[in-house]
């Protein structure tokens, strides 16, 4: 096309483009010679276009090897190599377009499918390897079910080395494959125990992150955090004259060790998927509205009774608390509360000023694991914001009470592990014709046979490499009384644990696959091995 452009300029000369003599005219001569150097001009300057972009994607290539080089220093010898990060490095560059197709078709909403609520879920870390893949799996569920909203993972107490890594590796490896609604908030380091006198830090007590960590994201995140108003009338109601600058949205606050069956939004009018503890069963019939507003957060029941209440509250909460005026009735039925917890922005803020205050006050007093649980359940209390308690938010210990194991014992025993493989392949839960838990808070170590385990304490961390081998996944009548695979007979307790076995073996394998598909060259390391020897199961079954 662009010699013939040019041979329109002499269509003065010859509009026929034919020529009356063999000659070729002086003009032409030179109209050629130029066409033939801007063509090689061009030439010349998209070979030196690709080699500036070949150069410049060589040079962020290498930057990502340098980080993760350097990050090597600070992960244990479980972690990663450095050979396995920079060949997966390596292979993001082969991967694109993948990359792009990726994060650019995830086009899940900001927004709750029925009210139009801006969700963001967040889930509370430190910067450690084993909160690192537990991370990379919360994640991968949450784009598996097309969870609506923004998925932000607030990391604690990260050193600059591995803050750069966190970043680096939650851009490229999570942000840049999954969705661009994936997000991650570094704040200092907050699980110190300080002497109330010397300011000394006297011990460490890690779940103080969840509390501080989260009143560090709302008051500083860029999409929520907190404005200056100079309006005396509705600075009057803020901290310090500051207001959120999003106080609608909805908040959900995970654990990292949580595993989504299905989406979680502020909506609980559906009765197919909701289950309520019978001492809240009228309560909840009797609610005008089952969605989450101001002054009505939910959040799934615990069994942590009313022992808040014997805490010293004067010291916690001050001597006229209005927690202290909450009775032994009522301090059960709304205030028994555990993650996920969910609530208004302006509301999950007001709690998280007093959980952070409160906190450190109930851990001196009870120095103890769930010591900020309780704190949580004391400054809900202060602040009068009574919980509306669900059971089926999730499962955790197998046929624990208060949980949603109704509709895992509700699953055909032929299903059990059939079933896991149904919904951890599709995007839309609402398809399934059984209704499930919200999620599995895999705390616990689950054994079936003294043969087929799932603990979070067994993986290793470094399962998100290309190196790493998948899971064996155990047979598909696992827990059932037919299965061949043992002689004993199997409890209902069996079929749970069998259910949880089978679930979070096929939800890691799918991690992993898609990790290796998306940045290993021929895949990765598809080899099955089993997660720990039989002869350790034999010894050791209980807590995780």
């Amino acid at each position: 096309q662009r010699n013939g452009d040019y041979g329109n300029d002499n269509d003065d000369d010859d509009p026929r483009g034919t020529r009356s003599k063999s000659i070729v005219p002086k003009s032409l001569i030179g109209t050629l010679i130029v066409a033939s150097v801007l063509f090689l001009m061009l030439l010349l300057s998209g070979s030196l276009s690709n080699s500036s972009s070949s150069s410049s994607s060589n040079s962020n290539s290498n930057s990502f090897k340098a980080e993760d080089s350097n990050a090597t220093n600070y992960q244990n010898n479980q972690l990663r190599t450095t050979a396995a990060i920079q060949q997966t490095t390596n292979n993001n560059d082969n991967n694109k377009s993948s990359k792009t197709t990726s994060s650019t078709t995830n086009t899940t909403s900001t927004t709750s499918p029925t009210t139009g609520a801006t969700l963001h879920l967040i889930f509370s870390t430190d910067c450690s390897t084993f909160q690192h893949w537990q991370s990379y799996l919360f994640f991968h569920r949450a784009y598996t079910i097309q969870q609506p909203g923004y998925i932000t993972r607030i990391a604690s107490g990260c050193t600059d080395q591995q803050m750069r890594y966190e970043q680096l590796w939650h851009e490229e490896r999570i942000q840049g494959q999954m969705s661009h609604r994936y997000r991650i908030h570094f704040t200092p380091h907050f699980s110190g125990v300080k002497d109330d006198v010397t300011g000394k830090v006297m011990g460490d007590y890690k779940f103080f992150n969840k509390p501080f960590g989260l009143k560090h994201f709302l008051e500083k995140d860029e999409l929520l955090g907190l404005v200056v108003v100079d309006d005396s009338t509705t600075a009057a109601n803020n901290t310090n004259g500051e207001m959120m600058k999003h106080p609608n949205d909805i908040i959900i606050l995970c654990d990292p060790d949580f595993a989504l069956l299905r989406p979680i939004t502020d909506d609980f009018s559906n009765e197919r998927d909701t289950l309520i503890g019978p001492r809240r069963t009228k309560y909840y019939q009797q609610m005008s509205s089952h969605i989450v507003t101001h002054g009505q957060p939910f959040a799934q029941t615990y069994g942590l009774g009313t022992q808040w209440r014997k805490f010293n509250l004067d010291n916690i909460a001050g001597v006229d608390s209005p927690a202290k005026q909450v009775d032994q009735k009522n301090g059960g039925m709304f205030y028994p509360a555990g993650p996920p917890y969910i609530g208004t922005a302006r509301d999950m803020y007001k709690i998280a000023v007093k959980w952070s205050e409160f906190a450190p006050r109930v851990h001196k007093e009870y120095p103890h694991l769930l010591a900020e649980m309780y704190a949580y359940c004391i400054a809900a209390a202060h602040l009068q914001l009574p919980h509306t308690l669900l059971d089926s938010l999730m499962i955790s210990v197998a046929g624990a009470g208060g949980e949603g194991w109704k509709f895992i014992s509700a699953i055909p025993p032929s299903e059990t592990c059939s079933i896991a493989t149904t919904f951890s392949n599709t995007n839309d839960y609402h398809t399934s014709i059984r209704p499930l838990p919200s999620l599995i808070h895999y705390c616990q170590r689950y054994v079936v046979d003294n043969q087929y385990f799932w603990g979070k304490r067994k993986i290793p961390h470094d399962i998100f490499t290309c190196n790493h081998p998948l899971l064996t996944e155990p047979p598909m009548n696992l827990g059932q009384s037919s299965s061949s695979s043992s002689q004993q007979q199997h409890t209902e307790k069996d079929r749970m644990n069998a259910f949880m076995i089978c679930t979070l073996t096929k939800f890691t394998n799918d991690a992993m696959l898609f990790f290796k598909e998306r940045h290993c060259e021929d895949g990765g390391n598809r080899e099955r091995r089993d997660l720990v020897p039989m002869v350790d199961l034999a010894r050791r079954r209980g807590g995780g």
